[in-house]
C-alpha cells in the first residue's frame, strides 16, 4: 500500500489523472460531469490546500498535486485539467536576477497559454496581493497582471480583493469566486485547556500574552513590534509577555530576533516548527494573536486564532478577511507600531468579553474545512459550466 498521495514520487502525471478517473467513476461521476483538479505548486506543511479540497469527490473532482509543470503538455488531447494556481511567488524560487525573473515570467505566462489553448482550464488563488517577501516586485506584478488576464477563474477569500489588488493589476469581477478561507476546526489538536496551556509554557495565569506565529521572516513585522514593545509594555505596567514561535529564517535576520529576545523575562522564542498538536499551547496560552505584517490580504494565522477563540490584531487590509469575525478582529495601519499598540490594548478588552469566544467558536463550526470545501467546488462548477 502506498502513502498519502504525492505526485513526483515514481508515478506520472499520466497515471495519476487515469487514478482519478477511474475513482471518479466508481464515486458516480463520468463524463462531464467528472473533472481532474491538478494543483500547483503543492506545499505540505501549510494544510490549506488539503482543506479546500477536502470534498473534491463529492463534487465530481479528483485533486491531486502537480510538482512538474511540464508534464501537463505530454497528456493524450482527451484529458483536460483544471489547473489550479496557487502561491506564484514561486516561480521566482531560482531566480538571483532581474534579467531571470522577467525570463521566468515571460516563460511561465507563455506556458499558461499553450496549457489554453491544449484546453486546459486555468483557475487562480489569489493569496496576497504580492508575496510577503517579494524580490522583484515589478516582475511579480507583471505576472500577477498576466495571471490576472489568462485565467479562467479567479478565487478570492478577502471580499475587498479586487479593489485592494488594483493599484497594482486589475481582477475581472465576472470571473471572480469568493470563498473565504476556512476555519482549521478539526486539523489542529484541540484538547488542552488555557491553564494548562500557560503552565506549558510557564506563563502566569494574569500574563497579558501575545503571540506572533508562523515562520519568521523581515516581512512580518516580527522585528519592529519586538522593538517597539516596550512602549506597550508600559501601558501594560510590566504584564505583557510575548511568545513568538516559527520556523527560523535567514540566519542574518534571526541573529537580530536574538538580539531583540535574549536575556528577556517577557519574551518568549521558539524557532523550530511547531507540529500539528502543539500549535493549541501556542494559541491556549495567548490572549491575544498579532499578524503586524506591513501588507497582506489573507492569514492563515487569523484564522487559526479565530479558530482558537482567539481576537487578533491584523494590517487594516486584512481586517474584513474573514467575515463573520469583524468585531473580533482589531485593524491598525501597517509600519505604524503606535496604532498597532493600541489595537492589541483593544483586542485584550475583547479577549476579556465572554462572547469574544463564542463568536469565534460559531464562527469556526461555520467555515470548518468541510464547509469550505463544499462551497468552493459549488461556486466553481458553474463557472467551469459557463466556459466556452
Amino acid at each position: 500500500m502506498r502513502g498519502i498521495r504525492q505526485h513526483g514520487l515514481g508515478r506520472s502525471l499520466y497515471e495519476e489523472c487515469t487514478d482519478g478517473m477511474d475513482a471518479l467513476a466508481a464515486a458516480g461521476f463520468s463524463g462531464e460531469a467528472a473533472r481532474l483538479l491538478a494543483f500547483f505548486p503543492p506545499v505540505s506543511r501549510n494544510p490549506y490546500q488539503r482543506m479546500l479540497y477536502a470534498r473534491g469527490f463529492n463534487h465530481g473532482f479528483a485533486c491531486f498535486p502537480l510538482a512538474d509543470l511540464g508534464e501537463v503538455e505530454g497528456l493524450p488531447d482527451d484529458l483536460k485539467l483544471v489547473m489550479h494556481y496557487h502561491w506564484l511567488h514561486r516561480v521566482f524560487d531560482k531566480c538571483d536576477t532581474i534579467r531571470q525573473a522577467k525570463k521566468a515570467t515571460d516563460h511561465f505566462l507563455d506556458r499558461l497559454k499553450r496549457q489554453k489553448d491544449d484546453g486546459h482550464t486555468l483557475l487562480w488563488t489569489v493569496h496576497n496581493i504580492l508575496s510577503h517577501a517579494a524580490r522583484f516586485p515589478d516582475e511579480e506584478k507583471a505576472l500577477r497582471a498576466g495571471m490576472a488576464d489568462i485565467a479562467d477563474v479567479i478565487h478570492v477569500m478577502n471580499p475587498q480583493t479586487r479593489d485592494l489588488c488594483a493599484p497594482q493589476y486589475t481582477l475581472d469581477d465576472a470571473r471572480l469566486v469568493s470563498v473565504p478561507h476556512p476555519s482549521y476546526q478539526g486539523v489542529y489538536g484541540d484538547y488542552i485547556c488555557a491553564r494548562q496551556a500557560r503552565f506549558d509554557l510557564d506563563l502566569n495565569p494574569d500574563d497579558k500574552v501575545f503571540l506572533l506565529f508562523g515562520s519568521l521572516g523581515p516581512h512580518k513585522g516580527t522585528r519592529q513590534f519586538l522593538a517597539a514593545f516596550d512602549r506597550l509594555q508600559e501601558k501594560l505596567e510590566g504584564k505583557g509577555r510575548v511568545l513568538v514561535a516559527g520556523s527560523p529564517g535567514a540566519p542574518d535576520f534571526m541573529d537580530e530576533i536574538l538580539a531583540l529576545t535574549s536575556g528577556r523575562a517577557d519574551m518568549r522564542l521558539l524557532r523550530a516548527h511547531v507540529d500539528d498538536q502543539s500549535v493549541q499551547t501556542f494559541f491556549k496560552a495567548a490572549d491575544v494573536v498579532v499578524c503586524p505584517y506591513p501588507i497582506g490580504l489573507n492569514s492563515g494565522v487569523m484564522a487559526t486564532a479565530a479558530t482558537f477563540g482567539r481576537p487578533s490584531v491584523v494590517p487594516d487590509v486584512m481586517a474584513r478577511s474573514l467575515p463573520g469575525t469583524e468585531d473580533c478582529v482589531q485593524a491598525f495601519e501597517p509600519g505604524d507600531m503606535d496604532s498597532c499598540h493600541q489595537a492589541c490594548l483593544q483586542a485584550l478588552e475583547k479577549a476579556a468579553e465572554g462572547h469574544t469566544a463564542v463568536t469565534l467558536s460559531n464562527w469556526a463550526a461555520a467555515n470548518s474545512p468541510e464547509e469550505i470545501s463544499d462551497r468552493f467546488f459549488k461556486a466553481l462548477l458553474p463557472r467551469l459550466q459557463d466556459l466556452p
